[in-house]
């Protein structure tokens, strides 16, 4: 038998009082107005606490919202009580203090809405990852209860899957109203409503069924085993890391969880020869790199490890790769080359800062040169600064090798910060491929140098699209796919962090060495098929407005309406758009700007701009479709939280 949500739920007998709670006039079991042994509550002082507690007495996790005024059909008026005050924390309505409901009529019932699904969770454990389970505040029986049930129940509750599956009522008695028994899950499950059970009416107090769930400690990081506190294999909590696919977009994010700037090396080791083959590892990491956690990135939990431990060489502290950009504030887009200067996380005063100072920041972070800005011109910064004043020359190779003295203290509007230039440094561009709205394809070449094929991965590939402006590749090749290429000075031993904005600013090879692939007498090209656009905003004094920027050029506002700023606010992470916007309200444009896209047609529910009809390459002479646009056409959005 399988247990679904239409299962009658909307009674509950009160042990003390011996009424009985129940949800009336909706056919929907999770919502109504409320009775209590048959008589209604009326709704004066009526809120959200109370309602919680009545869905709670329901076996529902909680409430989504209370309804007043019989919202679900008039009532009798043998109201039983009313101006009901919760605090919460009751296990029952007539806990909580209230008068009663003589002074109502028929279209003042109190209602709810509760939330449909089953709360499971775990009582009596040592912490949050282990203890008897209770589905809907009831126990479940331990009868066939094996390691597949335990893991889909452990991923219910947020872990990656069970270490042990218990029995017995290990964590202490249970009641004896169990919700079920004899489960038999598969495995794949995404609640244990889903698998297969019966009602468990044979089970006792002692039968009650549990997990040990594999905890990562809230993904806390730890380096164990190395020679230096920067150095060691990597640890999530209690749980080693597998080496299977982890490469330096996986050792960045670890280092920078552990505070460091990023990785100088990730390595692999040998297994322990004392490892059982039933400990659990984590593997499989798929970052992009720029992620803030190892806990965002895709991975798996499991027993199976075909290669080493994962370990990681971070950048220590005295590190010159150190140094960083915020912009959080102004939004400037990521490889901008925009915000303020923090080095060892501490923004850098702007006393006695200058272009030559930028310069060599600039250069730091792979860009060829830059300008200085001064007064937190991309937003406030914290007051715990790098109490150093640099005095550069500007050829040096990074700030610490400049001429500098002690600090002065500074306040949070005197930040540092830097205009990165790219002029000089290789272009990343796609060749022989085709360019549609939302797609591009071709070989990869940096400058007029192709990316060998050799080492060519999908996480690079997905690298690269991510700073072409689109969110990732659908394909890669490794065979010229789309034309030959010349061999003689090749791109290779690609090796990036993560949060470079070019492959120019990551550290490669070229020259002539790039080996053939098997089989092939020369090295091909690498290849790619990126889609998906990757959108910033520009120009707004917070994070969630702007105009509307993709691959660093802005879109026209021909065409441009709220289902199209939706779309793109949801990209963002945003739930919707407060509005749209038109004629350049946040950054002001020229009268010739060439613009990337126009004439958006989206329906709404589309995940991403690129799947929205449009067209692309707009170039603006002031005089477009019969109007006079004079300059700014930029589109934006103002998004809403």
């Amino acid at each position: 038998m399988t247990l679904t949500t239409n299962k009658p739920h909307s009674t509950l007998t009160d042990s003390e009082q011996g009424k009985e709670v129940s949800l009336i006039g909706s056919p929907n079991t999770s919502e109504g107005n409320v009775h209590i042994g048959n008589l209604p509550v009326c709704d004066d002082d009526w809120d959200l606490v109370d309602a919680n507690v009545t869905c709670r007495m329901l076996g529902f996790p909680g409430a989504i919202s209370w309804t007043f005024g019989s919202e679900f059909g008039n009532v009798p008026e043998n109201f039983l009580m009313s101006h009901v005050n919760c605090s919460g924390q009751e296990d029952s309505l007539l806990d909580c203090p209230h008068q009663d409901g003589e002074d109502c009529s028929s279209c003042m019932a109190a209602g709810v809405v509760c939330e449909s699904e089953y709360k499971l969770e775990l009582r009596g454990g040592s912490g949050l990852h282990n203890g008897n389970l209770f589905f809907g505040n009831q126990p479940i029986c331990d009868n066939n209860w094996d390691i597949k049930d335990a893991n889909v129940a452990c991923m219910m509750l947020g872990f990656h899957g069970a270490y042990r599956a218990t029995t017995s009522s290990e964590f202490g008695p249970v009641p004896e109203n169990f919700m079920m028994g004899n489960v038999g899950c598969l495995g794949n499950e995404s609640s244990i409503k889903d698998c297969l059970h019966n009602d468990g009416s044979s089970c006792r107090a002692s039968d009650g069924a549990g997990v040990v769930c594999l905890d990562t400690i809230g993904y806390s990081i730890s380096l164990k085993e190395g020679k230096a506190v920067h150095r060691g294999h990597v640890f999530i909590g209690n749980f080693p890391v597998c080496s299977d696919d982890w490469d330096m977009r996986d050792a960045s994010v670890a280092c920078r969880m552990l505070g460091y700037a990023g990785a100088e090396r990730s390595f692999e080791h040998d297994l322990d020869c004392d490892r059982t083959s039933d400990s659990p590892m984590i593997t499989d990491f798929g970052c992009s790199g720029i992620e803030h956690s190892l806990q965002t990135c895709p991975h798996v939990v499991n027993n199976t490890c075909e290669g080493g431990r994962a370990g990681v060489i971070c950048y220590p502290a005295d590190s010159i790769l150190n140094i960083s950009l915020s912009y959080i504030e102004k939004a400037s887009p990521h490889g901008s080359g925009e915000g303020n200067v923090f080095l060892y996380d501490q923004p850098i005063c702007d006393d006695a800062w200058d272009n030559n100072d930028a310069k060599v920041a600039c250069k730091m972070l792979g860009y060829s040169g830059g300008t200085a800005t001064i007064r937190s011109n991309y937003g406030k910064v914290p007051e715990n600064f790098f109490k150093v004043h640099f005095n550069c020359f500007g050829n040096e190779t990074t700030l610490m090798d400049c001429p500098h003295q002690k600090g002065s203290d500074c306040l949070e509007h005197e930040g540092a910060g830097v205009t990165c230039s790219t002029t000089g440094v290789p272009a990343l561009r796609l060749v022989g491929g085709t360019t549609t709205p939302g797609a591009a394809s071709g070989n990869v070449y940096l400058g007029n140098s192709p990316v060998c094929a050799s080492g060519w991965d999908m996480k690079t590939a997905n690298e690269t699209c991510r700073m072409l402006g689109y969110t990732g590749a659908s394909k890669m090749s490794h065979h010229s796919l789309f034309g030959e290429v010349p061999t003689s000075s090749m791109v290779y031993d690609i090796q990036c962090r993560g949060d470079e904005w070019s492959l120019a600013a990551c550290s490669y090879k070229e020259d002539g060495g790039c080996p053939a692939l098997d089989g092939s007498p020369l090295p091909k090209g690498a290849g790619v098929v990126c889609q998906g656009y990757r959108v910033e905003l520009r120009g707004g004094s917070t994070a969630r407005e702007g105009d509307l920027y993709i691959t660093n050029q802005p879109v026209f506002f021909l065409g441009w309406g709220t289902e199209d700023a939706n779309v793109t606010c949801r990209m963002l992470g945003f739930s919707g758009v407060e509005r749209a916007t038109t004629g350049s309200t946040f950054v002001g444009q020229p009268y010739y700007t060439r613009y990337k896209a126009y004439n958006f047609q989206c329906s709404g529910s589309e995940t991403n701009l690129g799947d929205c009809s449009h067209s692309l390459n707009y170039y603006s002479s002031g005089y477009s479709h019969g109007l006079y646009y004079g300059g700014n056409g930029g589109a934006g959005v103002v998004c809403s939280y």
